[in-house]
């Protein structure tokens, strides 16, 4: 039989496109979305009549599997059942009795299901269905087709597969079997076979070379010792072995095979994402944005809510845009600001505290500033002629620079305030993050607000005209972002779907899942997209695609050979299997049958990847807290041939290499603070006496240190509770001075501040020998260092080290000194401890996860 091969061209395609060209619309991201909708909104109105709380946890419980549900329901209907098939078993069960429920009410939200359940009674006509067929395929005067690489048939397949056959078709199916392994290719006798309607394997038609032997295949069928020269076994420790070998692996030429991809994609995403080109809209920024933004519907108190984590990651993705300038300019900003939003939940609670907050800078923090000095006026002439050549100007850059440290030194000196996050932020671009906030807010109401039902498209054009011009992104990301958003309004631009209408949280909800990849198209996943990591599966093509050079990665015993019969909500097999022998013209025989094929498959895959020239099979001991041990057929080889298991090969780093490495330098460790008195000032030289790596921080890639952690803030509250008693003498008391200082931080607990007005009572002072320090013709007093140094001994260390600095002792080089003399706690209270390599504290930082 030889064929011209020009007559595949246009005749060749995958099965699930093909089922596509059949059934336009089924089992697509579209009907799913309008599913996954349909349902939340059945779900929640189940939640809102529930009598006790027990039944509405149980129905949120059922709510987080809305996505398994529907693809049981589809994959149900794929297999010629009905909810009344379902019925009787659901009595038994409360879980299945909701399920039938859920089926029912999509059976009656559109004609998704009936118009499926049309089509295929249509096509098991032979006419309609050879119409159809030869709409996709030219047959060229035979009806012929060939089935590749099929081990099993789901319920669709076995539809199709029969609708050939009753149409008169020859089908032929291409397998790779080989007659004198029969173990490691039973996977082919439990479809093919006589029962099935097969021809008797001794008729089957083979192509088969004597000659070639196959080390496992020998293994299983001989259980003797055999050579295995083009296998190597691979035992990696840690999880790092085996990223740091993937350049040898992808150099050497090999491509990489796992029975569980999609945990080995996840693994090495993070270390090689140039390998990947990923579909998922959440890797870009503008993914992570329209996630949150939708993500900010509270589905259980039906209202518009907002999370710090939320924000950062608005702010991140550059998505905020006001006058041309973007929201990732800002970040920092945001970060020292947040804080104060401890504790903000609702949007009415954003927007309290946001008045809040703008009402203390107008109120207390423009209290400290003072008038415009020369310094301030000349500052802003160079900033209005920013567009002008520096030569046109005729500004000497040392006038330049003394202007900066002035501004900064009055900052740091006449304003006590600066010291905590939220106002350590110069004010215009305080209110550059306050606007941005307001801005998120405002979508996110145009969104959610009305909270009536809205048809999808909508919702969408609302998303689109948010998205139609940002001002602070460059135009070129600008389009590339635009475009990678395009597959949203794609997938819901079907006839059927656009119209629905739905409540703006449902829609939300099932936007969230479309966009973490729940609802692609089965057959769009993955489709030439560049990867790392294949599923095992593919490994038959290997010698083709791969050129015989075939890696099987995380081959430990949990992978290999695998697990079977996996149902998800609210399905068993039990159940199944019930039905199954109750319910007659079915296909749910395949189903439960294919499910406990899965180790069988795995054993054949393993079994084929040996026929390639150069085979590698690794799995890794240790992955985090867990210890895995190598598949069974890695341990078969190992004990049966001369493919021995083999530890990674870890880089030896000796003297050699390591004098080598070019040295780096990141500033200057011969600086010395007293050498360039002018341009500092008295804390900056305790800071520096304490620890260089703070004053850096500080003062060199910083303009002013600022507490951000609660525990810091709590702490220097206190002090400045103190320190305004001390220079208010009596004419308040402590409990007044408090009561006005709290107002300024309403995030602060009630618990909270009776501690802080414990401690403030209780703790003692320090006292500093000069009361107060000039600049131009200003005093400002030094009771602001008690703000610099949180601790008593930090700050007595601070003196007598900054005491020694024109002493031969003293300082004269900058490095990291965690902790000083005498018990000293600096990285304790230190306001850069959170990024600091050399702190010796880790700093808790909050986020959604927590």
């Amino acid at each position: 039989m030889v064929y011209d091969m020009r007559i595949f061209k246009g005749n060749v395609m995958g099965f699930l496109n093909f089922v596509q060209r059949l059934f336009p619309g089924w089992n697509a991201s579209g009907q799913k979305f309008a599913y996954m909708t349909a349902l939340n909104q059945y779900l929640r109105d189940r939640i809102a009549s529930a009598k006790d709380k027990s039944e509405r946890d149980w129905l949120f419980g059922c709510k987080k599997n809305l996505y398994p549900a529907i693809q049981n329901i589809i994959r149900l209907e794929e297999a010629r059942v009905r909810p009344e098939d379902m019925k009787i078993w659901g009595t038994l069960d409360k879980d299945i009795s909701l399920f039938v429920e859920m089926w029912k009410h999509l059976e009656q939200l559109d004609n998704h299901i009936a118009d499926f359940r049309s089509r295929m009674h249509e096509l098991e006509e032979p006419e309609i269905f050879e119409r159809e067929v030869n709409k996709v395929f030219r047959f060229h005067g035979k009806k012929m087709i060939v089935w590749n690489g099929f081990q099993f048939l789901t319920p669709i397949q076995q539809f199709v597969y029969d609708c050939f056959e009753r149409s008169g078709f020859d089908i032929y199916a291409l397998i790779q079997d080989e007659k004198k392994y029969p173990y490691a290719n039973e996977i082919w006798r439990h479809l093919y076979n006589e029962n099935n309607g097969y021809p008797p394997a001794e008729q089957w038609i083979r192509f088969e070379n004597s000659e070639e032997r196959n080390p496992l295949g020998e293994i299983f069928e001989t259980g003797q010792k055999t050579t295995a020269p083009n296998v190597k076994i691979i035992k990696y420790s840690n999880t790092i072995e085996f990223v740091e070998d993937i350049s040898r692996i992808k150099e050497e030429g090999f491509y990489l095979y796992s029975a569980d991809d999609y945990v080995a994609n996840s693994m090495l995403k993070a270390y090689f994402p140039e390998r990947y080109e990923v579909r998922n809209l959440l890797s870009y920024p503008i993914g992570q944005f329209i996630y949150t933004l939708h993500n900010m519907w509270d589905e259980n108190l039906q209202c518009i809510t907002l999370s710090a984590d939320g924000l950062r990651k608005c702010f991140a993705s550059g998505w905020l845009s006001l006058y041309g300038k973007s929201s990732i300019r800002y970040t920092e900003d945001l970060e020292r600001i947040l804080p104060y939003f401890e504790n903000c939940y609702t949007i009415e609670e954003w927007t309290k505290r946001l008045n809040i907050f703008s009402e203390a800078y107008e109120n207390a923090y423009d209290v400290f500033m003072q008038s415009p000095s020369e310094f301030d006026c000349f500052a802003d002439q160079i900033s209005n002629q920013v567009q002008v050549q520096i030569s046109q100007m005729q500004i000497d850059q040392a006038q330049v620079d003394q202007v900066q440290v002035e501004k900064r030194k009055q900052k740091r000196l006449s304003n006590p305030l600066v010291n905590f996050g939220p106002f350590s932020v110069e004010k215009d671009r305080a209110e550059k993050v306050i606007e941005f906030i307001c801005q998120l807010i405002q979508m996110a109401r145009s969104l959610f607000e009305k909270n009536e039902p809205v048809s999808i498209q909508q919702h969408m054009s609302k998303l689109d005209a948010m998205l139609y011009r940002n001002d602070g992104m460059p135009q070129e990301l600008y389009l590339e972002e635009k475009e990678k958003v395009k597959q949203i309004f794609k997938a819901l631009e079907n006839e059927k779907i656009k119209d629905f209408l739905c409540y703006p949280g449902d829609l939300a909800t099932a936007l969230l899942s479309f966009m973490s990849g729940k609802l692609d198209d089965e057959e769009e996943k993955n489709n030439q997209l560049k990867t790392l990591v294949f599923h095992i599966f593919q490994i038959e093509s290997a010698s083709v695609s791969a050129k015989g050079k075939v890696h099987i990665c995380l081959a430990d015993i949990t992978k290999l050979p695998g697990m079977p019969g996996k149902y998800t909500w609210s399905l068993d097999g039990e159940l199944l299997s019930k039905i199954n022998a109750t319910t007659e013209k079915t296909y749910l025989s395949n189903w439960l049958e294919n499910d406990q094929l899965l180790t069988l498959s795995n054993r054949y895959y393993v079994y084929n990847a040996l026929k390639n020239q150069e085979v590698e099979l690794s799995w890794v001991y240790q992955q985090g807290e867990k210890r895995f041990s190598p598949s069974p057929y890695i341990t078969l080889l190992d004990k049966l041939s001369d493919a021995k298991i083999q530890d990674s090969t870890v880089r030896n780093l000796d003297l050699q290499y390591v004098a080598g490495v070019p040295q780096h330098q990141h500033f200057d460790k011969t600086y010395s603070i007293e050498e360039n008195k002018d341009l500092h000032l008295r804390e900056d030289e305790l800071e520096y006496s304490v620890c260089p790596m703070r004053y850096v921080y500080s003062s060199v890639v910083g303009d002013s240190p600022a507490y951000v952690n609660e525990y810091q803030q709590n702490r220097a509250i206190v002090r400045l509770i103190q320190i305004l008693k001390k220079l208010l003498k009596d004419r308040y008391s402590v409990e007044e001075i408090a009561e006005q200082v709290f107002e300024l931080f309403p995030y602060i607990r009630k618990a909270e501040k009776r501690q802080m007005l414990d401690d403030a009572l209780r703790w003692e002072l320090p006292r500093s020998e000069e009361s107060c320090t000039v600049d131009g013709e200003y005093k400002y007093t030094n009771e602001r260092w008690n703000l610099t140094f949180l601790d008593y001994e930090t700050y007595a260390y601070a003196e007598k080290m900054a005491s020694m600095l024109m002493n031969q002792n003293g300082r004269r080089d900058i490095y990291p000194e965690r902790v000083g003399a005498g018990g000293s706690r600096n990285c304790e209270f230190c306001p850069h401890a959170r990024y600091c390599p050399h702190a010796l504290f880790g700093i808790d930082y909050k986020g959604e996860n927590e």
